[in-house]
This record gives structure tokens, sequence and C-alpha cells, in this order.
């Protein structure tokens, strides 16, 4: 395949991978339907972190290992293993600190009425006297679900970033920065945007809810966006090319790190100079 036509990475490992987790996008939305449509999301403990693990582990983690194990890659060098580690790091961060952040700044509402497990900062974000009365508490299960939703994303968006950023191998350098700034841009906009529109639904809406929809889809995109504008192009590095070295364990653990206290930062210079949607 030309370079100018290569939607995968260079490096088969990380193309197989790639190719793989792209057939998970139709699996993670049936999958999400029905759990919307079965009222499945409102639950005890038990099955809240089973559903929420069943989203990710499975198809994520323990088919890739299964299908991968005569490769010659050892498991943990590969791709799709140090990808999952990446996202379920960063989703850690972005979790426990940016949560509150939307339910802050952006109306965002979860309710869980027989979950106890929750787990979210202290400090930051709303009260913690009265955060579970109003609806504004982290349930556990958060943590592992949105590891399955980041893959889906982060999949999608670098792929195409690779298509843009070989189609422009042409221009000169500043068009070929612009165009890359501008795939980036609109991936983090897009799927940020879509996540809104298509899991806050009828079925899903005594669970979790925006207090101002519109302003969220309109405003809060942009806001959700930061996350990925830091994380797409770290994403994008991750054992790219065959003539650099191979990422570490500690170096995943520092980019998703570095990422997520980025896209903290510009959601809290949005709390500094703009403040609440709602």
């Amino acid at each position: 395949m030309s370079t100018t036509s290569r939607w995968f990475s260079a490096n088969p490992d990380k193309a197989w991978a790639e190719k793989f987790f792209l057939t998970f996008i139709p699996v993670f939305f049936l999958y999400n339907g029905v759990m919307q449509g079965m009222g499945w999301l409102d639950t005890n403990d038990f099955w809240h972190v089973v559903q929420n693990l069943g989203m990710w582990l499975p198809y994520c983690v323990f088919l890739p290992w299964w299908l991968r194990r005569h490769s010659g890659v050892p498991w943990h060098h590969s791709y799709w293993w140090k990808f999952n580690v990446y996202m379920f790091v960063f989703v850690f961060w972005v979790t426990y600190f940016h949560t509150e952040y939307f339910f802050d700044l952006l109306g965002l509402r979860y309710r869980h009425d027989d979950v106890s497990l929750y787990f979210d900062a202290a400090l930051v974000g709303p009260d913690e006297a009265t955060a579970a009365e109003t609806y504004q508490k982290v349930p556990l299960g958060m943590y592992l679900n949105a590891t399955a939703f980041f893959v889906v994303y982060h999949t999608a968006a670098v792929v195409c970033m690779r298509r843009v950023w070989n189609m422009t191998g042409g221009m000169g350098a500043t068009a070929r920065r612009v165009a890359w700034a501008g795939i980036v841009l609109v991936s983090a906009l897009f799927w940020a945007w879509a996540e809104t529109r298509l899991y806050i639904t009828q079925a899903a809406s005594t669970t979790v809810w925006y207090e101002d929809l519109d302003a969220m889809l309109l405003w809060g995109s942009i806001i959700y966006s930061m996350y990925f504008v830091a994380s797409f192009p770290s994403v994008y590095r991750l054992d790219e090319t065959m003539s650099e070295a191979r990422w570490s364990a500690s170096r995943i653990f520092l980019e998703a790190s570095a990422a997520a206290m980025i896209s903290l930062f510009l959601f809290d210079l949005w709390g500094h100079y703009v403040g609440r949607i709602y």
C-alpha cells in the first residue's frame, strides 16, 4: 500500500490491532443499545461493575490476546495490550478528576439508586457533603465502560489522522501542520459531540443526563473535546514506526498521565474564563 493512501500503521503489529479494534465499534454500539433498551443501566453494585467490565475486557483484552497468541510478539509488547493500558491509565485520571468538572461546568448527572461504590476526587468539583444527593458522584463502573468508549474513539481518530497525514505528504511543512491540527480538532469535536448525542437517550434518561442537553451538545462538546486534543496525538505516536524504540510500560503511564494533565488544565481554564454552560 502506498504511503499516500495508507490508513493503517507501518508497524504491522499496530496495524493488526487497529483493524481489530475497528471491528469492536459495531459491537460497542450494539452492547450499549441492549444495555439501555433492557433498562440494565440502573442496577446494584455487582451487576453495575460486571456489565461495564463486560463492555471492555472480553472483546478488547481477552479476544486479541487469544487471536495474537501465536503472532511472535509477546503479549506485553503487543500494541493491543499497550493501547489498553494507555486507555485505562488515561481514563482513570480523567474519570477521577475531570468528571467533577462535567458535574460542575457541564451539568452532568449520574443516578444509580442501588449503587454504593463511588470513587472520585474529594476536593475537586461539587461539595462532597451533598454530591450524592445531587447525583454528582462517580460510580466505580464508569472507569470500566469509559475505557471501552475511549478505545472506540481513539482507534477511529488515529486511523483518520494517519490518512490525512499521508495524503498531505506533498504539501509544504506549514500546510501539512495545519491539516494535521485540523484533523485532530475535527476528530476530537466529532467524538465529543457524538457520545453526547448517541448515549444520552430517552432510555438512559433516568440514569444519566445533562441539565441542559442543547448547551452540552453545542458548548459542552468543545470542552469535552479537550480530552482528545491532548490524547489523540499521543496515541498516534504509540509504537507508530518500526524505526523507533517501542514504548515501555513507564512511558505509556507517563504519556497517558501527561495527556490527562494537559486536558485537566484546559478544563480549568474554561472554568476560569467561561464557567458553567447551563
